[in-house]
């Protein structure tokens, strides 16, 4: 995909309208988490990714793209431990039911200053 058409599919959204969007996928996402937990795979509901440029810093959110499998360890000190292990993008089981649609999906927002913190 080039630059071009990445401009293409920019799009301005009032921050509540995202935020309330964003709150209810994300919300979905744990609903969908508890249902295939017995099946040892969690798709991971937010990741975030901080891109240094020559222009400044561009911080990329991911909602509900990678899906990790669950491996449990045992317990240490009465505390339970899990290994995360990374799958990939695509969903690892067909027999998973699908996950939630992603309602702004496809969309690319640019949120004009922003504040954000030195890293």
């Amino acid at each position: 995909m080039n630059a071009s058409s990445r401009e293409a599919k920019l799009t301005e959204v009032s921050p509540r309208i995202y935020e309330e969007a964003i709150e209810s996928y994300k919300k979905e996402l744990y609903s969908y988490n508890n249902v295939i937990r017995h099946y040892g795979y969690y798709l991971k509901p937010m990741h975030v990714v901080f891109k240094r440029t020559k222009s400044g810093l561009i911080k990329y959110i991911y909602y509900g793209r990678y899906w990790y499998r669950v491996k449990y360890l045992g317990k240490r000190k009465g505390t339970s431990r899990v290994k995360w292990v990374y799958i990939g993008r695509n969903k690892p089981d067909p027999s998973l039911p699908d996950p939630p649609t992603h309602p702004l999906n496809g969309l690319v927002i640019r949120v004009v200053n922003e504040p954000t913190q030195d890293l």
